[in-house]
């Protein structure tokens, strides 16, 4: 297929209609739907084989089954973190073959199991099939408390903020990619992600209106901010948060280039006024630039590319 991830998502956006008890459709983070006196949160996650990961990493990581079990609910309750929202229940498909031993499995739901608890959340069911290739999916439900944060709610005058570091997911899958891992920090960033659920409900209750997380790089998922809000987001590069491991590891420079289009941070991006700095600081998030009228993601002045991370294609694009 020709069509990029958000090209395709587009597409598809445009072939079902909204309907009136639904807040938020197509294209954020998560759906938003009425339910009653409620707001649920809709999400759902897949990890494939060839695409998200490699059969012949387990020689590199014994326990690969474990950390993708953890990971295929992380980056799912990353995007109702991205909302503000809290978790709820979960369903899973699996998509196995005779390849798929039963010690494999119980590794995956041990992984599961992990991760379900660190997040308060529970399975309530799911489907199993046969399939060539292995592949994991999660459904997720979350309910959102006080409102939620949008992509599409940055205004001109608000600061950007970021949690954690960018660019060890990057440098952790390249190292499973050439068979060598030289630094395990940054291969556990990328099998082992961690979704910033407290920070987000945090952010939402000092009255955070935009956010969204990054899952396909900093600079791609700005950009999805730049244009839902149709503002100018401008990024002091000395400010971008880049651990000392991916430094060691690849140098300034490309730690720069990895930090800034690398995928599979999971990481949150928010904007908010400036006299929230002081609240966000405490609770986890860096400031990094600026929103202003415009269009546009800037790097110190200079018009940034819009790539990073194609969940379709499978590289940078």
């Amino acid at each position: 297929m020709s069509l990029s991830e958000f090209e395709l998502i587009s597409k598809i956006s445009r072939l079902f209609k909204k309907l009136p008890d639904i807040d938020v459709g197509i294209g954020d983070d998560t759906a938003v739907v009425t339910l009653g006196s409620e707001k649920l949160l809709l999400t759902c996650d897949a990890l494939v084989e060839n695409s998200h990961f490699l059969l012949s990493w387990k020689s590199l990581v014994d326990d690969l089954f474990f950390y993708l079990g953890r990971k295929l609910v992380s980056v799912s309750v990353s995007d109702i973190a991205s909302m503000g929202g809290a978790p709820l229940f979960s369903l899973i498909t699996l998509g196995v073959n005779s390849s798929f031993s039963e010690p494999d499995l119980d590794k995956l739901y041990n992984g599961i199991r992990s991760a379900l608890s660190d997040y308060g959340l529970s399975l309530v069911g799911g489907d199993t099939v046969r399939s060539e290739n292995l592949f994991f999916d999660l459904f997720l439900t979350g309910k959102a408390k006080s409102g939620f944060m949008l992509r599409n709610s940055a205004r001109p005058g608000e600061l950007v903020f970021v949690t954690g570091t960018f660019g060890d997911a990057k440098a952790g899958l390249e190292q499973l990619l050439n068979g060598e891992i030289t630094d395990s920090y940054l291969v556990n960033r990328f099998l082992n992600p961690t979704a910033r659920l407290r920070e987000g409900q945090r952010a939402l209750s000092l009255g955070v209106k935009c956010g969204t997380d990054v899952s396909d790089g900093l600079v791609f998922n700005l950009y999805t901010i730049s244009e839902a809000s149709g503002v100018r987001i401008d990024v002091d590069l000395s400010l971008i948060p880049i651990s000392e491991n991916l430094i060691n590891y690849c140098g300034k420079e490309r730690a720069l280039s990895f930090a800034l289009f690398g995928g599979e941070d999971y990481e949150l991006i928010i904007t908010a006024p400036e006299d929230k700095e002081g609240e966000l600081r405490k609770i986890g998030f860096k400031q990094i630039g600026k929103v202003s009228e415009g269009s546009g993601v800037y790097g110190n002045g200079k018009l940034l590319p819009k790539k990073g991370y194609d969940h379709l294609k499978g590289d940078d694009s």
